[in-house]
């Protein structure tokens, strides 16, 4: 099964804007598609760049800064300083006013162009609106006029490794590391780069000097627990428990060691079992959070299938996967599977032909199709 993690380092700016809308819903997927990951959106970074405070009244107290008064006041108090317009744009994007927070941000960058942390706030608002190339641009500007700005840096590597440029990636992120030797989310991305490059030593490494530095990091926890998920090491089920307990909700965590459990073949039969009731659990438990998930259910019926020919719940638990992703067609396929298996071949017919409508070249349904007409 493919497992993916969604590269996504967020400067401070962007963490503001993002911390208060968190989602731990893992990603979709099923059989062999099936992903690890989840939010894989998942925000990283630390707001060190950011403006620590807004303006201050004469007294010392904060004004009511979620207001477009307070805003309007600190600009007209400093109108040549960038730092209101910058404030105000934080506000606009908290709010999803994307539009008012880029105008902003250019008003910042009217007051001062060389403000780095603005160039960065608009190259962050750009990549959210998955503008890459003007995103590009203007981390390039931030770091001719910032060149030790570690947000620029960190975003910048993003993107050379989205790009497969992994030696520019090294060499911005090690640069980023030369001026703070604290920052996890610079090892954290030199362990997907080593991960890319088939380096698992140096990737594990990397990826547990992330959570050295900062032991609340959950991404890193993650990170670990997926590369030894992958050589059936038990260390992953207490990175994977560490990463619930840092976050009890995370869908993205329980589904990892589902996932992991789903995957363990034992010798033993009783063992196997017992991996594969604690899956189970752990996908009802993930339905309790989030029921719209369909990997959830589809999973299920996948282990009731494959492993424990058991049909008739198979059948079930794919029929839930489609009715919470009714395009879902490995579901409708898997289910064919389970209702021939159980002599209901006219049923079984019907999904590999609804398999087949949502994807036209599953040749694995077309297969079978073919096998159930000639049994007729």
């Amino acid at each position: 099964m493919k497992r993916l993690i969604v590269l996504g380092v967020l400067s401070g700016f962007l963490i503001l804007l993002t911390k208060c809308g968190d989602n731990d819903s893992a990603s979709r997927g099923g059989n062999d598609s099936a992903s690890r990951g989840g939010n894989d959106s998942a925000p990283r970074g630390d707001n060190d760049s950011a403006p620590h405070s807004f303006q201050q009244n004469p007294s010392g107290e904060k004004n009511d800064i979620d207001s477009s008064a307070y805003f309007e006041i600190a600009i007209l108090n400093d109108a040549t300083s960038p730092l209101p317009y910058w404030n105000r744009a934080a506000w606009h994007l908290r709010n999803a006013r994307i539009p008012e927070g880029l105008q902003d941000l250019d008003l910042a960058l009217e007051a001062d162009s060389t403000y780095g942390p603005a160039w960065s706030a608009k190259a962050d608002a750009l990549y959210l609106l998955r503008q890459f190339d003007p995103c590009i641009e203007h981390l390039d500007v931030c770091l001719r006029y910032s060149p030790d700005h570690i947000p620029c840096k960190l975003r910048r590597a993003e993107m050379h490794i989205h790009l497969n440029q992994y030696e520019d990636a090294i060499k911005i992120i090690n640069s980023a590391l030369r001026l703070d030797d604290q920052i996890h989310d610079a090892y954290w991305m030199k362990g997907v780069i080593y991960r890319e490059t088939g380096d698992i030593k140096n990737s594990l490494s990397s990826f547990q000097t992330s959570i050295e530095v900062n032991p609340s990091f959950f991404d890193g926890y993650i990170a670990l627990g997926i590369a030894y998920s992958a050589t059936s090491n038990p260390l992953a089920v207490d990175y994977f428990i560490t990463a619930m307990e840092l976050r009890p909700r995370s869908v993205e965590a329980k589904y990892n060691c589902a996932m992991y459990y789903q995957e363990l073949m034992l010798e033993d039969p009783s063992a196997r079992k017992i991996a594969l009731d604690k899956s189970l659990a752990l996908y009802q438990t993930i339905l309790e959070i989030d029921s719209m998930n369909a990997s959830a259910a589809f999973n299920q019926g996948f282990i009731f299938l494959e492993y424990l020919q058991d049909y008739k719940n198979a059948d079930f638990w794919f029929g839930q996967a489609i009715e919470k992703l009714p395009y879902y067609h490995q579901a409708f396929f898997n289910r064919g599977l389970a209702r021939e298996s159980m002599g209901m071949e006219t049923s079984a017919l019907q999904d590999y032909n609804s398999a087949l409508e949502l994807k036209p070249d599953f040749t694995a349904a077309a297969i079978a199709k073919g096998r159930v007409l000639d049994s007729k």
